[in-house]
């Protein structure tokens, strides 16, 4: 069997690759995904922004997989919206910063309705 350069490279990359658990190039390659973010941080007034810096809104409440934004605020004209935890980049120091433009997320956010028992309606 002829070794060339192209093979001998070839069998390194999926060696390695095996030895590192993977099996091909593009999951290697593949960007590590940062570790969700604890929604018990996220408190009450903070503000939210898109990844762009855009104001989205402040939060009203966490509840679930959801955060919920106040309707008080400018940005969501008297309507609560609520957006999932899956979007949050970063939760620290009074500032919820999204992995969506502020665009994205102002397009893709849920209006609510609050039941008629609930105390923050």
């Amino acid at each position: 069997m002829r070794l060339t350069v192209r093979s001998a490279l070839a069998a390194l990359t999926l060696g390695g690759l095996a030895g590192a658990g993977l099996t091909s190039l593009a999951q290697a390659q593949e960007p590590a995904q940062p570790p969700p973010v604890d929604a018990s941080k996220i408190k009450e007034h903070w503000t939210v922004f898109g990844s762009d810096t855009k104001h989205v809104g402040t939060v009203d409440k966490v509840e679930g997989d959801q955060i919920e934004l106040t309707k008080n605020d400018p940005a969501a004209s008297g309507t609560h919206h609520a957006i999932p935890l899956s979007w949050v980049a970063t939760a620290a120091d009074g500032k919820v910063v999204l992995k969506k433009t502020g665009t994205e997320a102002m397009a893709e956010w849920k209006a609510t309705d609050r039941p008629s028992g609930d105390p923050k309606k």
